[in-house]
């Protein structure tokens, strides 16, 4: 019973000891505290209701300008691909921007080129130095087969 006694005591006043060891000073705890204060003074404060729901408005119209001035500038088709990714009015300028110079070259790509009109008749240049008789030999040439 004495053995089991002083192995307790023994534990015990290592305990004591360790705890002693992991105590700080006054001055620290008070210079760890101001620290902590200062830190929690940095972190982002939570919005409240009221600030939460102002945002979603603002995200919610700004959405909706981006969609009709997509739409008012002829590019409705694209509204669901710039909706969520133009941030502000900046870029959204600069997309409609860049789509009116997308459309305007893809307008002159696909615009009509009539086939073989750079050939000219003997009619056309006869016609272009206004001399009357090559004219209308060009003319009866055609008619006759000459």
């Amino acid at each position: 019973m004495e053995e089991i006694t002083q192995v307790e005591q023994i534990e015990t006043t290592e305990q004591v000891e360790q705890e002693v060891s992991e105590t700080v000073s006054k001055a620290d705890y008070d210079a760890l505290k101001i620290e902590l204060e200062e830190l929690r003074g940095k972190l982002p404060q939570e919005q409240s209701e009221t600030q939460k729901e102002l945002q979603k408005l603002r995200k919610e119209s700004f959405a909706s300008s981006v969609k009709w001035e997509l739409k008012d500038n002829g590019f409705g088709q694209f509204v669901p691909l710039f909706i969520n990714k133009v941030q502000n009015e900046d870029e959204l300028s600069n997309v409609i921007d860049t789509l009116k110079e997308i459309y305007k070259q893809d307008k002159m790509n696909n615009s009509y080129v009539p086939s073989g009109a750079s050939s000219t008749t003997q009619y056309e240049e006869a016609q272009a130095k206004k001399d009357v008789g090559s004219m209308i030999s060009a003319k009866f040439s055609k008619l006759f087969g000459k």
